[in-house]
């Protein structure tokens, strides 16, 4: 029988010198200070002897294009590779100095869409998509030096309208869940993102964020009050960033 071993939410722009430039150094000494509790998360996550690890992420339209926005995309395959651009913000450019492959847990992934379509989740997948800073700084941050364990990435429309509502994501993570239960493998569960920043491609907004939305957030997360966070709506969200 598995079992999900460990759970966890985090930042997925862990870049110091990225915050220095945009912050001063007020930012970059809250992004180390955040960064090195998730290396503490990577040493309780490694010390449960995870056979997955599982990261729920959004796509920056990098991985995916206008010609197909997935709702929500499993990454199936042996390995992943790191996406390399040519022009990549500063945030992207950490990746330069991280492994160019790494190695995805194929059974899981599988097995999360097939028993999905028995659950009426007709997940998207995909055997080519690469993966950006939202999967790989939460990640390589939490394993260090150590070797990354075995990857399911899924991807979650968060810029493209329309966007999946908060309660069938919520519905996702209880499908996860069944699936790892039914299973043998002992997964780490990561969710990355940011909280209010701009909404999907609003660019005069880029920058504002709504603090007191954030902040009730996170209380709802920290109490695992789920019931206002499912009756968020997407028009919401928008709203507020």
């Amino acid at each position: 029988m598995g079992k999900i071993v460990f759970a966890a939410a985090m930042s997925h722009v862990l870049d110091p010198d990225y915050y220095e430039d945009a912050c001063g150094l007020p930012g970059r000494r809250k992004v180390e200070a955040c960064m090195a509790e998730i290396r503490k998360l990577g040493d309780t996550f490694l010390a449960r002897r995870p056979d997955a690890l599982i990261v729920v992420a959004d796509d920056h339209l990098n991985a995916f294009s206008f010609n197909a926005v997935p709702s929500m995309c499993v990454r199936i395959g042996r390995h992943v590779h790191r996406m390399d651009q040519d022009e990549a913000e500063n945030f992207d450019k950490v990746l330069d100095g991280m492994p160019e492959r790494y190695l995805l847990h194929e059974e899981l992934a599988n097995r999360i869409l097939e028993d999905g379509l028995q659950a009426e989740f007709d997940l998207a997948l995909s055997w080519e998509a690469p993966i950006d800073h939202a999967f790989l700084s939460p990640a390589m941050t939490m394993h260090g030096t150590r070797p990354v364990t075995p990857l399911v990435p899924i991807w979650i429309n968060c810029f493209v309208a329309p966007q999946p509502t908060p309660d069938r994501c919520f519905a996702l993570g209880q499908h996860l869940a069944r699936v790892v239960g039914r299973s043998p493998w002992r997964v780490g569960i990561i969710a990355t993102g940011g909280l209010s920043h701009f909404p999907e491609l609003s660019l005069p907004r880029v920058g504002e964020s709504d603090v007191v939305f954030d902040q009730r957030l996170l209380r709802w997360l920290e109490a695992g009050e789920h019931e206002p966070l499912r009756a968020l709506t997407t028009g919401e969200l928008h709203k507020t960033g």
